[in-house]
């Protein structure tokens, strides 16, 4: 017998509340993707890349040998698992085989299980390769194909029937919030803006409807499937989709923006983030991605926490901002083992993640308060930025100034988020949406994430093309530049100071001066950040 060693972080346990329907048809036929090693290891960033690596150039040092691939797949293929892509620049190896040639080759057996967030394959205990790749595998994907990505909206009011100047007099338009906001000037002209989606659909006369209601050109949209998902599904998701497009679109209206579909599953996530960093066609400047969970449950493995990691440190390194939502349920993270949570990706150290804020007065010009509706839970019909300090992710040594600590004890000194926030309250201060042909008030840190994405967008538009902006994280806490002992979010955000995100029995984080967990800098200045960027 070969003998097979396990793959570090591979460790599966079935979802809370999971029952086990039988065992997995050994006939049917599945896909699973292999993440093989870099050729080196692809550096630390302690700060932003003065100079951003192009595609090739990080390929060809950072990425996947020939060699290391062709030994995958000839091992792989005395299993009868045929190849159906492999790529060295994203270091993946997709291989077809029933189950029962997956099973032996993986010395795992998949179930079908029942769930009430859906039916899904799934497997117990860790992966195990061949010894001969063991060095080679750093991660596989595929097997178990659970639902991972949470959607973040709030289900929007069907058939408002509000006349156009009552909803403009009520709800927020994005571009409303860019000028409240303070953004510069500019429509986003020659600038991508990347959305990531894993349900719902792109419907073409919602935008219409939407930019016409708003008064402002319809941008162009490219959908994109990045695994046969559907781009044009209407489960719901579609209210997600819709609310991600139109935020950018109402203010960046000549940008064009890129929605990339992929399945709900690990495996989707990491093929929908290589096809980003790969799409040298489109090459957007900032991504937004509005879905995500919690990072330390059942629903992440370690190795995909590790491997979508290193995808978003590409993205830091080709200068692609990632602006990731923090959550809607609070400092649980709507897990109810009493303890406070944080959501991955938002708690990568390589994103930009968005908390939420409420604008308390309509036309104030004082700050924005943290948002927090009833208890903070959506299943309770209430809402609350997410925000808090990571259980899996150290702290970045560009945020070791940060003094907040978790609330839960005995947990690493963790990344903390949000780093920035924008307003996400969908009844005092809601968004305008327009889906499946109807005006619905919406929010969340999901309209949070591509406001954010919208105005990196057009401060992109104001600097020269290769001097986009890139990993702008570790940036706001650094000190300006400009002659100012300020940091940069200091400096760029205006500082929240009230109002708090607990929604946990141990209790969860508040607003002050300077940073902190539930707004992080603040709500954006959008000329002053401009201004306190580095040049």
């Amino acid at each position: 017998m070969v003998k097979h060693g396990k793959v570090k972080g591979s460790e599966r346990r079935p979802l809370s509340g999971a029952r086990v329907i039988g065992r997995t048809n050994p006939r049917a036929m599945v896909d699973v993707s292999i993440k093989v090693r870099r050729k080196r290891k692809l550096p630390e960033l302690q700060t932003r890349p003065r100079v951003a690596m192009t595609r090739q150039a990080l390929a060809a040092k950072y990425g996947a040998s020939a060699k290391d691939i062709a030994k995958v797949v000839k091992v792989f293929g005395s299993y009868s698992l045929k190849k159906v892509s492999a790529n060295a620049a994203t270091r993946t190896v997709q291989l077809r085989g029933t189950v029962a040639e997956l099973e032996a080759a993986f010395h795992t057996k998949l179930f079908n299980y029942a769930h009430e967030d859906g039916p899904y394959r799934g497997r117990v205990g860790a992966v195990h390769v061949p010894a001969a790749v063991q060095r080679v595998v750093e991660a596989v994907f595929g097997l178990d194909d659970r639902r991972v990505a949470r959607r973040r909206w709030k289900q929007a009011r069907s058939k408002n029937r509000l006349a156009k100047n009552a909803i403009l007099a009520t709800w927020y338009t994005s571009g409303r919030l860019a000028a409240h906001y303070n953004f510069p000037a500019g429509d986003g002209h020659g600038q991508t803006v990347g959305l990531l989606e894993f349900g719902g659909g792109y419907f073409s006369s919602d935008l219409k409807k939407f930019c016409k209601f708003v008064g402002v050109a319809a941008p162009k949209v490219i959908p994109l499937s990045v695994d046969g998902t559907s781009t044009s599904k209407r489960d719901g998701d579609e209210a997600e989709v819709m609310l991600d497009v139109e935020v950018v679109a109402g203010v960046c209206p000549r940008a064009t923006i890129v929605v990339y579909f992929a399945q709900w599953t690990e495996q989707g996530w990491i093929e929908a983030l290589d096809t980003v960093m790969q799409d040298k066609k489109n090459d957007p400047s900032v991504l937004s991605v509005s879905w995500g969970n919690a990072e330390d449950t059942d629903i992440w493995t370690d190795q995909a926490i590790v491997q979508i990691n290193e995808i978003l440190k590409e993205a830091a390194y080709l200068a692609i901002t990632v602006c990731v939502a923090a959550g809607d349920d609070g400092s649980s993270d709507a897990v109810t083992d009493g303890l406070a949570h944080v959501d991955f990706p938002g708690s990568s150290p390589y994103v930009l993640s968005v908390g939420g804020t409420t604008i308390p007065i309509r036309g104030n010009t004082g700050p924005d308060i943290v948002w927090k509706e009833g208890d903070g839970l959506r299943s309770h019909k209430g809402g609350s930025t997410g925000g808090g300090v990571s259980a899996v992710i150290p702290r970045p040594e560009w945020q070791k100034s940060v003094t907040v600590n978790s609330v839960n004890p005995g947990t690493i000194v963790g990344r903390c988020v949000p780093d920035v926030a924008a307003n996400a309250d969908w009844n005092v201060s809601p968004y305008l949406l327009v889906v499946d042909a109807e005006p619905q008030p919406n929010g969340g840190t999901s309209a949070a994430s591509p406001l954010w994405a919208a105005l990196i967008a057009r401060i992109n538009a104001k600097r020269a093309a290769d001097k986009r902006i890139g990993y702008l994280t570790p940036v706001l806490y650094q000190r300006s530049d400009q002659g100012n002992s300020r940091t940069v979010g200091a400096l760029g955000c205006t500082d929240v100071i009230s109002g708090d995100n607990t929604t946990d029995k141990i209790g969860g984080y508040s607003a002050g001066p300077g940073y902190d967990a539930a707004s992080g800098w603040g709500t954006p200045n959008g000329k002053k950040l401009l201004m306190a960027l580095p040049r």
